[in-house]
């Protein structure tokens, strides 16, 4: 795999680098590089903006002050009508903020804040450009920055942060500072660790990436172990099919999966499965669920527990390249002493999902996952397998953890799933919606990821292909209806598209 295809989450350190080794490599000055960064912020902000909202830049006096000096004047030549304010002494600025200061003084009013008397009247139609503090923060943020953040939080105004939210740091917050709200971040080149996790929504907003052209050559050497999934990426990963293939070699998957009540989560799981390449499935379900199973996904063959409404004893999994367990399960006495008896048995890494992880947690049996393994746990169920966590930094340390102590692919569902490998890597992935917060879409991804593992794909590349092929396929459902009318099996629906889109190479 080329993780370089991804977009690396680098360090504030490793940022300012990267900036440093562009200005001299290109080479290009400071001060042209701030303007292509500009340039870019302005060309998607007038993507969500029309030029009938007024704009009030809020700047500081470094760099990232620079960058709304020169934002304020682009956008005024996009036909925006502009006011800005800066908070400090202009003369004792960075010098491309001083330059750009200057510049803009023929294209707007530019006025200093200096207490508290001097916070602009803002009508509640006002877009805010905030510029005061960007991704070199290196302390919480108090004084009159700090009071003129609350004001402007105070105002419920829409706000877009240039690079990052003022007061939010890249890879950590400062206790005690204050944070301006967002509802829009356009960051520059790559995301930082903090707009990915789920605790800082307020201060991201809509996260838009924007390129502004950073040396490749030191993007590339920068060593780290945070990754944002790319299209790019996604789409190196898929393997062509030969064309001698057929049912046999492209993937056997059994799923375990139902009870007496959750036949639905049986159901979804072997429709995304088998939509998503396997080329012969059998579920294993109770004998209650047998009628339902072959009616819903006459695709599927079907093996029956010996007890009536819950699965007991483990079949035999001879012959299969992949097994699924979990979505539907239940948590009875049998069916943890079967999830057990598997987990001691199998010579397959397994994909486990839901009661799977419960039964897991109950019965304290982490060590005997087998190495490889793909678990794809929500938030409740990953805490009930390493305890509570203070905040999703810990979470996400916990979640590292996990992988490298017991060897397996940790995908944590969410807004930006994120996924860990063997070695302690991290992966955000870049699909999905809201309307995907919805029963049963789990159950999908669980036979999405059970299907690339019968055809051969190792356990991270199963992971990080499902997970985006699961969101994407969310996102397009969502262009034919609403994040409130989404439902799991329009996940599955929309699969094909998903695949063909995500298997195409840009032109």
């Amino acid at each position: 795999m080329n993780f370089n295809l991804c977009q690396k989450i680098l360090s504030p350190q490793q940022i300012q680098l990267l900036d440093q080794m562009t200005i001299k490599t290109e080479p290009i000055p400071s001060i042209d590089l701030m303007e292509r960064a500009s340039e870019a912020f302005v060309s998607s902000f007038i993507q969500s903006y029309p030029r009938d909202r007024s704009v009030v830049v809020v700047a500081g006096t470094g760099n990232n002050g620079g960058d709304g000096m020169a934002i304020a004047r682009l956008l005024v030549e996009q036909g925006y009508k502009v006011e800005a304010f800066v908070v400090g002494k202009p003369e004792k600025g960075s010098k491309d903020f001083q330059a750009n200061h200057a510049v803009l003084k023929a294209y707007c009013s530019c006025d200093i804040i200096a207490s508290k008397e001097d916070f602009p009247v803002l009508d509640s139609a006002v877009v805010v450009v905030d510029a005061l503090f960007g991704s070199g923060l290196s302390r919480a943020v108090s004084g009159l920055f700090g009071e003129l953040i609350d004001y402007l939080n105070e105002q419920s105004l829409e706000a877009v942060a240039v690079d990052i939210a003022s007061g939010l740091g890249c890879d950590q917050v400062f206790e005690g500072g204050r944070i301006l709200r967002v509802s829009q971040t356009i960051t520059f080149e790559v995301p930082k660790y903090t707009q990915l996790l789920a605790e800082f929504e307020p201060y991201v907003g809509e996260l838009n990436v924007v390129n502004i052209g950073l040396d490749l050559r030191q993007m590339e050497a920068s060593i780290t172990q945070r990754y944002f999934v790319t299209p790019q990426f996604i789409t190196s990963l898929f393997r062509s099919k030969s064309k001698y293939a057929h049912k046999g070699t492209a993937g056997r998957c059994l799923l375990l999966v139902g009870s007496q009540g959750k036949m639905g989560a049986a159901v979804l799981a072997a429709r995304a499965c088998l939509r998503s390449g396997a080329g012969l499935l059998t579920t294993y379900i109770p004998q209650s669920g047998n009628q339902i199973m072959q009616i819903a996904v006459p695709e599927a063959m079907t093996i029956t527990s010996p007890s009536l409404d819950v699965l007991s004893h483990s079949p035999d999994l001879d012959g299969y390249h992949a097994v699924g367990i979990g979505p539907g399960l239940g948590m009875e006495k049998e069916t943890g002493m079967m999830v057990k008896a598997i987990l001691v048995d199998s010579a397959l890494p397994l994909v486990l999902d839901a009661d799977a992880l419960n039964i897991i947690a109950r019965e304290n049996s982490a060590s005997l996952i087998p190495r490889g393994s793909v678990l794809t746990p929500h938030p409740g169920e990953f805490k009930r397998l390493v305890g509570d966590w203070k905040n999703d930094f810990e979470k996400l340390e916990k979640q590292r953890a996990f992988s490298r102590e017991y060897q397996v692919v940790v995908v944590l569902k969410g807004a930006n799933s994120s996924i860990t490998d063997l070695e302690g890597n991290i992966f955000f992935n870049s699909s999905g919606n809201p309307g995907m917060a919805t029963g049963g879409s789990g159950d999908v991804l669980t036979g999405i990821i059970t299907a690339f593992l019968g055809q051969g794909y190792g356990g991270l590349e199963a992971a990080l292909l499902a997970t985006y092929l699961h969101g994407l396929s969310g996102d397009l459902a969502l262009e034919h209806g609403s994040t409130e009318t989404l439902i799991a099996s329009d996940l599955i629906n929309f699969l094909p598209r998903a695949f063909r889109k995500a298997q195409t190479r840009p032109s």
